[in-house]
């Protein structure tokens, strides 16, 4: 921690409303993962990944369902990326400042742009796998299971409780499969995950709440957060029939402990810093434990002839366990609310958030057609639900049900060299937000006034290239 906190009541009334800002980034996004990463590679991506824990064409199968990897035959490298390309419009129905309501003085109605709040983002895949004996095979990933990025612009009407939203979600995965007969194999590998957000908000001022300052005069919230988690996953493979097989993959839950810096920025005309631009007020540490939730996979590949194969996909995860995510401060400090009656208890720094997630489902279905010995095609559709419940969605995640439209390519060229490519089109439904932030602790209601209620609407463009080498 770079500066220690400081009780000057002027600068502890910004910082108090700075840090319903970034619990409503640490919780809505980061750290919850209301969000989940679907494109591990881009080899399924034309299929909506269906068939995940089954197909077992390459060593991102290490990732899907470690038992896949008995179906490499030397060695193999993957080296693949998804361009997502999100668009969130939003039709806001109201929106409030941070700063609570004055009446006579300041309504706290916010005015500015309704820029879309999606954004371009990579996500990259690496894999390799070996066979170190005539029935095992070790494998390695490298991955992005969880991120996002969305990104307001600075004068928008949703400034108060999300600007940038930026999460990175890097998980090393070691991988080992066993054949333990010709049509069964079982596989096992430890994840360790590595997660980074940038997450900023504005900070609303007013000349009553602070002297001498324009209403239009915002301060900054800057966070940053990291954190390392360890969990495992297990597999299996089975070929029932010469044409059909069935895959089953099952992935730990996470226990992530998480800390970074809040960093509070004053209003360039706030007193005692006046025309000091970016003046900091406080550097305070902020900590938090969150469980990401297990899955299970369970996955089908059909061989209708040499022609044609069909795929399936039915992928549970038990978001219910994320149900409440609570984030201390150093030094915990409790601060009075400007706007309590007399008399009324401190409200402290220290906050509880309701996610309130659910268990969701995701089913998909795919057609490859082999077209010739050097191409094949790839279709896919999928249905695919979100954990967040309609009550606590954020305008960070403005996250709903959707729908996945795909087709994609595999290219095989040269005796040891392919290349796949892969398109899909998301839909996502229609989503109302009521957005009032996080709750003071033990005190049950929100910790500063930001306030955004719209309706999004929702799409996505995932654009996909991957190259695999086999050593032969």
């Amino acid at each position: 921690m770079a500066r220690k906190w400081d009780t000057n009541p002027l600068k502890s009334k910004l910082t108090l409303i700075g840090s319903s800002l970034v619990l409503a980034c640490l919780s809505s996004q980061a750290f919850a993962a209301a969000f989940q990463v679907q494109e591990q590679n881009v080899s399924q991506l034309g299929l909506a990944y269906s068939g995940t824990a089954a197909l077992a064409e390459d060593a991102t199968t290490g990732f899907w369902n470690a038992a896949g990897l008995s179906k490499i035959k030397n060695s193999q490298v993957v080296l693949g990326g998804v361009l997502a390309w999100g668009i969130f419009d939003y039709d806001v129905r109201s929106a409030h400042n941070s700063v609570p309501t004055i009446p006579g003085v300041n309504d706290g109605l916010v005015s500015g742009n309704n820029d879309d709040a999606g954004s371009v983002a990579t996500i990259p895949n690496f894999a390799v796998a070996t066979r170190f004996a005539d029935r095992w095979v070790l494998g390695f990933n490298v991955n992005t299971p969880f991120g996002l990025k969305t990104e307001y612009d600075e004068n928008s009407v949703a400034r108060y409780v999300a600007t940038l939203s930026k999460l990175e979600v890097w998980n090393f995965s070691p991988s080992i499969s066993y054949e333990w007969l010709p049509c069964l194999s079982f596989g096992a590998g430890i994840d360790a995950a590595y997660g980074k957000a940038k997450l900023n908000s504005n900070i609303g001022s007013n000349g009553n709440f602070i002297p001498n300052v324009a209403s239009a005069d915002d301060g900054y919230q800057h966070n940053t957060a990291e954190g390392w988690a360890l969990g495992f996953h297990l597999g299996a493979l089975w070929d029932i029939l010469p044409t059909t097989r069935v895959g089953l993959s099952f992935r730990s839950k996470l226990n992530m402990h998480v800390e970074g810096d809040s960093e509070t920025v004053s209003n360039p005309r706030l007193p005692n810093g006046a025309n000091a631009a970016n003046k900091v007020y406080s550097v305070r540490e902020v900590q938090a434990n969150v469980t990401l939730p297990e899955s299970w996979i369970f996955s089908v590949k059909h061989d209708l002839n040499d022609e044609f194969t069909l795929t399936g996909d039915f992928h549970w995860t038990n978001w219910s366990r994320v149900d409440l995510l609570s984030l201390r401060f150093a030094p915990g400090a409790l601060i009075n609310n400007a706007n309590a009656a007399p008399g009324s208890p401190p409200i402290g720094i220290d906050t509880d958030t309701e996610l309130k997630f659910k268990d969701t489902i995701r089913v998909a279905a795919g057609l490859i057609w082999n077209y010739n010995q050097c191409w094949s095609y790839r279709f896919g559709l999928a249905y695919d639900e979100s954990p967040v419940q309609a009550e606590h969605r954020t305008a960070r995640i403005p996250d709903s049900d959707r729908w996945w439209f795909a087709v994609g390519a595999v290219y095989n060229f040269l005796p040891d060299w392919r290349a796949d490519f892969g398109y899909s089109y998301i839909k996502f439904k229609d989503a109302d937000m009521n957005d009032r932030g996080p709750n003071a602790y033990a005190v049950g209601q929100p910790i500063s006034a930001a306030n955004l209620v719209a309706k999004y609407k929702a799409s996505a463009h995932l654009f996909g290239l991957q190259l695999r080498y086999d050593f032969v």
